[in-house]
C-alpha cells in the first residue's frame, strides 16, 4: 500500500467515533463523543433516537449527571492540551453553555455535582486542593497532602480517595464533612486498596480488596459498620470479577454496577447479570427502566446499546460500523488472550490478535499507565495494526490493572525493571508460538517510555520502534511535573528518587542501535518535550536512524480525530518503510 493509500485509509479508521457514556439527566442519555471531530458531549433521546451535540470544543471529563434535572457538568482544557481546565455547564435539552466557575490555571481531575454545589480537587505547580463553588464563588476547602482525587459529592459530604497514609501500595478513601469542615480518613483494614466512593446519603459504596479480593462494599458513616454491597442475587459472586470499572447507587437503592475480568466485562443489576455478548463495557446507567450501556470488541467500535433488563431485549441505539473496505480486513483477524511464562515463573496475560495463518512480523505494543490494561476493546494502535496485516501481541505486563491488586503493586518501586523483562518475553514468546518472525515494539505515554527504555536495554530483541509521547528523563520530567504528578512519580517509584537515573531510557541510549521514531506533543504537561530533545540529540551524535515528530498544539490526550491522526499516521509511516508487514 503507498503512503497515500495508508494516509487515506488511517484517516477513515481515526474518524471511526468512540463513545463513551458519561450517565443520564432527566430525559437524555449523556455521552462523550469525537463523532463530529473533537470529543464533545452529546446527549441522546432514546425513544426518537435523535443525538444533540451540546459542545463544540473538546470536552475532558464530565461529572456524573444527576436524574433530577438536565444539566450538565464538564471540563475543557483552555491551554491546548497543556491541560489547565475551566468548568462548565450546559443543558442537555436547549443546549446552552455557560462558565460554571472560573478556576485559576489548574488541573482538574475528580468533578462532581450536588443541588447547587461544585466540587473537584485541582492541581497547581505548588500543591493538590479540595474545592467547591456555589453560585461562582470559589472555596478551597483543604490542601491535600497526598495524591487524591475526588469521586463524589451530596449536600453534606465531600468523598475520594488517594494514596493518603502514603503508601503506594494502599488507597484510603477521604470523607469531607461540610458542616464541620473536617476531613476523615477511612479504611477498612491498613494497607488495603480502597477506591472510587459514591454516596447515598451517609452510606458510600466502594471497591475495596481488604477481604483478599476486590469487591464492592458500603460503609454507614452514621453506624461507623462496613458490610458487602447489598445484591439480591449472586450471579456476581459466580463471575469472580478482579475488578469493577464501573459501580453506582440507582434510584432505588440497588447497585449498578460493571465487572471485569480477562480483559472483558459483563455488567450486573442488583448482582444479576445483564446478558451482553463478549466483549467490553464502558459505561452503563438506567433510564426510565433501560439500562445503556457501551459495548466493544478488538474489532468492534464502541456502540451504545439499550437493554431491557427483564426481558433481555437488546437494540442498538447508536451503531458505529466499520466502512466496508476495512470491514474486510478485521473480518480476517481473531483475538485471544494467552498467558506466558515470565523470568520468575509468573504468568503474564497478553492479547494476541493473528489470522493470517502463518507467522509474520509482529507489532509488540505497550499500553500506558503503567496502571491500565490491554483489553478485548476497540483501541486506535491496535487497529491500525490489524488494517496494516501486522500480528500483535500486547502483554498486560506485571503492573497492569485488570488482575488483582498484587499484580498491579508489582511495578511500584520497580519501574522499567521487572516488567520489561515481562515485555522482552512477550516477545520471544511470540516467535516461539509461531506469531512473529520479527518483533517490532511500540507505545504512548508509560509504553512510549518501555519502548525507549527497550530499544537502549535489550537492543537485539527489536527490529525498530515506536515511542508516542515517552518519558525519556524521570528527574527531569519529576522537575517540570505540577504537583499531582510529581506525586505519581514519587508513588510509582516508592519514593526512590536514586532509581531515576537507573531507569531512565537517557541513561541507555547509548545502546540504541535500531531505527526507531519518537512523537512529542509540545503542550504534553504529563510526559514534557524537553527531555524527549536532548535524547534525540544523543541519537543524533550516535549516528542512529530516528524520526522525531514534534505535533503544535496538543498535549498528552487526543481531544480530536485530527489529534489522534497526527499520532497514528507516522507510526504506520514509518513501520511501512522500516518493518513492512
Amino acid at each position: 500500500m503507498s503512503l497515500a493509500d495508508t494516509a487515506k485509509s488511517l484517516e477513515t479508521l481515526t474518524k471511526i467515533p468512540a463513545f463513551l457514556l458519561a450517565g443520564s439527566t432527566k430525559d437524555r442519555v449523556v455521552y462523550i463523543s469525537n463523532e463530529d471531530g473533537p470529543y464533545s458531549l452529546w446527549s441522546l433521546d432514546c425513544k426518537s433516537g435523535s443525538k444533540l451535540k451540546m459542545t463544540s470544543e473538546p470536552v475532558e471529563q464530565a461529572a456524573t449527571p444527576r436524574h433530577e434535572c438536565n444539566e450538565v457538568f464538564y471540563t475543557k482544557d483552555t491551554a491546548k492540551g497543556a491541560e489547565f481546565h475551566k468548568i462548565y455547564k450546559n443543558d442537555t435539552i436547549q443546549r446552552k453553555e455557560t462558565l460554571a466557575v472560573d478556576v485559576q490555571s489548574m488541573r482538574i481531575e475528580g468533578l462532581a455535582t450536588a443541588q447547587d454545589m461544585i466540587a473537584f480537587t485541582g492541581a497547581t505547580k505548588e500543591e493538590m486542593a479540595l474545592y467547591t463553588a456555589k453560585s461562582g464563588s470559589l472555596e478551597k476547602r483543604t490542601k491535600l497532602e497526598a495524591l487524591a482525587a475526588l469521586t463524589d459529592a451530596n449536600p453534606n459530604y465531600l468523598v475520594g480517595y488517594g494514596w493518603l497514609e502514603n503508601n503506594p501500595r494502599s488507597n484510603e478513601l477521604f470523607i469531607f464533612d461540610l458542616s464541620t469542615g473536617q476531613m476523615q480518613e477511612y479504611t477498612p483494614k491498613l494497607g488495603s486498596v480502597n477506591k472510587m466512593p459514591v454516596l447515598n446519603g451517609s452510606r458510600i459504596l466502594f471497591e475495596s480488596d481488604f477481604t483478599g479480593k476486590n469487591r464492592l462494599h458500603v460503609y454507614d458513616l452514621e453506624r461507623h459498620e462496613v458490610h458487602d454491597a447489598p445484591c439480591a442475587f449472586s450471579d456476581h459472586l459466580a463471575y469472580d470479577a478482579t475488578e469493577h470499572p464501573y459501580f453506582d447507587w440507582m434510584d432505588d437503592g440497588k447497585v449498578l454496577f460493571v465487572g471485569k475480568r480477562d480483559g472483558e466485562a459483563k455488567v450486573f443489576i442488583d448482582g444479576r447479570q445483564v446478558p451482553t455478548s463478549a466483549g467490553y463495557i464502558w459505561g452503563a446507567t438506567l433510564l426510565n427502566g433501560k439500562l445503556y450501556v457501551t459495548h466493544t470488541t478488538v474489532i468492534q467500535p464502541h456502540r451504545i446499546l439499550e437493554i431491557d433488563p427483564q426481558t433481555s431485549q437488546t437494540r442498538v441505539v447508536v451503531d458505529n460500523q466499520l466502512p466496508p473496505g476495512i470491514r474486510e480486513k478485521f473480518k480476517q483477524r481473531q483475538s485471544r488472550l494467552v498467558r506466558y511464562q515470565s523470568f520468575d515463573g509468573r504468568n503474564v496475560p497478553a492479547l494476541v490478535v493473528d489470522g493470517t495463518g502463518s507467522p509474520r512480523r509482529t507489532i509488540t505494543y505497550i499500553h500506558g499507565g503503567p496502571w491500565s490494561e490491554v483489553l478485548n476493546s476497540w483501541e486506535r494502535f491496535v487497529a491500525s495494526f490489524i488494517l496494516m496485516g501486522y500480528n500483535i501481541i500486547a502483554p498486560n505486563y506485571r503492573g497492569s490493572t485488570g488482575y488483582g491488586e498484587d499484580y498491579r503493586n508489582l511495578d511500584i518501586g520497580d519501574p522499567g525493571g521487572d516488567d520489561l523483562k515481562d515485555i522482552a518475553l512477550a516477545a520471544q514468546w511470540a516467535k516461539e508460538n509461531g506469531l512473529a518472525t520479527e518483533n517490532a515494539i511500540v507505545g504512548y505515554s508509560y509504553g512510549g517510555y518501555a519502548t525507549l527504555l527497550a530499544l537502549g536495554k535489550e537492543p537485539e530483541v527489536w527490529s525498530c520502534g515506536v515511542a508516542g509521547a515517552p518519558v525519556a528523563d524521570w528527574k527531569e520530567s519529576h522537575q517540570m511535573s505540577d504537583a499531582e504528578y510529581r506525586s505519581f512519580i514519587e508513588i510509582l517509584f516508592d519514593h526512590k528518587t536514586e532509581l531515576f537515573e537507573d531507569r531512565s531510557p537517557i541513561t541507555y541510549v547509548k545502546n540504541v542501535k535500531k531505527p526507531m521514531c519518537i512523537i512529542s506533543s509540545q503542550n504534553d504537561s504529563r510526559t514534557p518535550m524537553r527531555p524527549v530533545l536532548r535524547y534525540a540529540m544523543n541519537l543524533l551524535d550516535q549516528g542512529v536512524k530516528f524520526e522525531l515528530h514534534s505535533v503544535p498544539e496538543m498535549g498528552h490526550l487526543w481531544r480530536t480525530s485530527e489529534e489522534i491522526l497526527s499520532v497514528v499516521y507516522p507510526t504506520i509511516a514509518f513501520l511501512q518503510r522500516q518493518f513492512p508487514a
